[in-house]
């Protein structure tokens, strides 16, 4: 969160995000060394006693009346740690797991299931001719289908499920507990509902369709098959004229 420098907490670290005011306030700021991406430290913040706001930067101390502070934005370093550590696990756009979340998870999920036997289902559903949608529209409207797209599903998984954004428009779904006959009801399911969504900017004509390949891991089935098999129930998919569901 980005917020001005006098509600740091003293001992604090930040990085500068923006200095902004008048161009007389902004640059005695910046005559002092303060600009945007340096970290400083917050030593002192007392209005009411000094007036002065101290901040320690580079090995040296900066102090200037604290009228000025809220020219000064920043983002504490903390934060700074939980953005990048979001970021190491979601994707920006659709806010879905991403890629290397998933893997993880999948790695996790399948020790569980070769030491206890629990079953454990996998679709992968790929968004179909979605090239048109950014030739006809452009980029920023088939970032908006994948956002769309991506909240619709969300709404219709379980908190035990984990969605994951796999690569382009393909999405990976990952369902704890499955069997495969349910992991294909749920995949129908989905279908039917991407089909009767009016995504933006189709709500006058035409309409997002959405394929999607499934396999299942009964007990004794080999792990390493799991997403090949997804991926080939999905080409199959299709294959066969897209706009459907098949699991291997």
């Amino acid at each position: 969160m980005i917020i001005p420098v006098g509600q740091m907490y003293v001992g604090e670290t930040a990085e500068i995000v923006s200095i902004a005011g008048s161009s007389s306030e902004t640059g005695m700021l910046k005559s002092m060394g303060l600009r945007e991406g340096k970290l400083i430290d917050l030593l002192l913040h007392d209005p009411a006693v000094s007036r002065k706001v101290v901040l320690g930067a580079d090995n040296s101390r900066i102090a200037f009346d604290s009228r000025l502070a809220h020219h000064i934005k920043v983002l504490p370093l903390k934060n700074c740690y939980e953005l990048l550590k979001r970021q190491a696990h979601y994707d920006n756009l659709t806010g879905c797991l991403n890629r290397h979340a998933a893997e993880r998870i999948l790695g996790e999920e399948l020790e569980k299931h070769n030491a206890r036997g629990l079953p454990l289902a996998l679709l992968l559903a790929d968004l179909d001719h979605f090239k048109k949608v950014n030739d006809t529209f452009g980029h920023g409207a088939g970032d908006g289908v994948l956002n769309s797209f991506a909240a619709l599903v969300r709404g219709m998984l379980r908190r035990s499920d984990s969605f994951c954004r796999w690569g382009g428009e393909e999405f990976l779904i990952l369902l704890r507990g499955t069997v495969v006959d349910e992991a294909a009801r749920i995949a129908e399911r989905i279908r039917e509902n991407v089909e009767a969504c009016r995504f933006a900017p189709f709500e006058g004509s035409g309409f997002v369709t959405v394929s999607i390949g499934g396999s299942g891991l009964p007990p004794g089935k080999h792990a390493e098959r799991l997403i090949a098999d997804a991926d080939k129930a999905l080409y199959q998919a299709k294959k066969n004229g897209r706009n459907r569901v098949k699991i291997c």
